[in-house]
């Protein structure tokens, strides 16, 4: 092993260490020591997503984390399901735009099985075409799923009215085209390009880590990889546009998104305080004013989402087609107020406290540690200690926020995105 490093992070239960650690096979390692309460979570995170695929390869990288649990080392489906469920855990993957994360959480004495059918998955799965093409169709299924849900829907719109890179904006599943035209061949070779040491990330939290890590370490320790694949994207560019779609639902479903800070920037603090001040907790100021005040939505939310190097933030309601002129006004001048007076000392400290109550109750389980590990990890970095997020949020002042605010000012710069009954002809403002 080479380059370890760490540092004292709080963790909700006493204090641990977070260790970052390079194989001479390239992968990653990143563990705690946190206390045992009788259970371990590990995962490997392969850093390949949607936007690795080419227009062609739409879908590869959910299809193919679906596939690897139709057959894998020497367990076919019903082997994998069996073991699952004997291990008695929470056993899954789950795909995003830049990693592929599989992932257990087991009993202590269960936790070598638990790697040992993670590694089947990530390292040797079958991926015959027979099975193939029985999970193309429970794929396409998942496709008309989403296309029902509108969360999903709006979500994918206002990634389209921010985003002009189809590589980013895509969505994740792909298309029915693009599933129904994947090979054996086209699955292999995505396979083969992404899935390998130097292109992963094994974390591990919980009271078999020490023993999980010397696996790893000795099974992963060569051979010697010549460099680690890159891992991290630029910032995809703006459009800043517009998305409407016509469908019968009793809602209109509105979001309004404008670009923010990635999560290693140094407004990141103000924009998250902004953010769940302007729209993310019950006292927030879009959510007493358009459900509480005006009764003119179900829903309301601001949502900030960081990647490494880029950022969004967007305002998502639910409500009928007639409130949305209202609304949107209520909106705007919630923004203009904000971004005039800024916020109350009392909103400054509470929001404070909300949010570092949050992030200490967000390390109190093994899985929870895990998959912050191994999303920094995946920028070969290490997660912020306790006492760094505390120390950031406590510097954010009225100003700050204020600033956060600006890029709000002109609702009509914003992305916009609408869906639900008769929106192509509806008016915002």
């Amino acid at each position: 092993m080479r380059e370890s490093r760490g540092y004292t992070a709080g963790h909700g239960r006493g204090h641990g260490i977070d260790q970052l650690t390079h194989l001479a096979s390239g992968m990653t390692v990143t563990y705690d020591d946190v206390p045992s309460v009788g259970t371990t979570a590990l995962a490997f995170f392969v850093g390949v997503g949607s936007r690795h695929e080419s227009p062609a390869e739409w879908g590869h990288a959910h299809l193919l984390e679906h596939l690897v649990f139709k057959g894998a080392g020497s367990r076919d489906f019903r082997a994998i399901a069996e073991e699952m469920d004997r291990l008695g855990a929470d056993v899954n993957a789950f795909t995003t735009r830049e990693y592929t994360c599989y992932y257990a959480r087991v009993l202590d004495r269960e936790a070598v099985n638990a790697y040992r059918l993670l590694v089947d998955l990530v390292c040797e799965p079958w991926l015959t075409a027979q099975d193939l093409e029985r999970e193309k169709n429970v794929v396409l299924e998942e496709l008309r799923e989403t296309r029902d849900d509108p969360d999903e829907v709006v979500d994918l719109l206002i990634t389209e009215a921010l985003y002009q890179d189809p590589a980013y904006t895509h969505d994740v599943l792909g298309t029915a085209d693009t599933i129904r035209a994947a090979t054996p061949e086209s699955v292999r070779r995505f396979y083969h390009s992404y899935y390998q040491p130097n292109n992963m990330v094994f974390a591990v939290s919980g009271g078999a880590a020490p023993a999980l890590v010397d696996l790893v370490t000795r099974e992963f320790a060569g051979p010697t990889a010549a460099t680690r694949l890159p891992l991290g994207f630029p910032a995809p560019a703006s459009v800043m546009g517009e998305r409407r779609l016509d469908l019968d639902w009793e809602q209109v479903r509105l979001a309004l998104g404008v670009l923010a800070p990635g999560r290693y920037h140094p407004d990141y603090a103000a924009t998250l305080v902004f953010s769940s001040i302007l729209g993310g907790q019950n006292s927030s100021r879009l959510w007493q004013r358009l459900r509480e005040e005006e009764g003119l939505v179900y829903t309301v939310a601001a949502q900030y989402q960081p990647d490494s190097g880029h950022g969004d933030l967007v305002i998502s309601l639910g409500l009928s087609r007639e409130n949305v002129v209202h609304a949107v006004q209520c909106v705007r001048e919630e923004v203009e107020r904000l971004a005039q007076e800024g916020p109350s000392e009392s909103e400054l400290l509470h929001t404070r406290n909300a949010l570092q109550t949050m992030w200490v109750m967000n390390q109190e389980t093994p899985d929870a540690r895990v998959m912050r590990l191994g999303r920094y990890a995946l920028d070969q970095v290490l997660p912020p200690s306790q006492g760094v997020v505390q120390d950031a949020l406590n510097a954010v002042s009225a100003d700050d926020v204020r600033e956060a605010a600006s890029p709000w000012l002109r609702l009509e710069d914003v992305a916009r995105a609408v869906a639900g009954p008769l929106v192509s002809t509806l008016s915002l403002w």
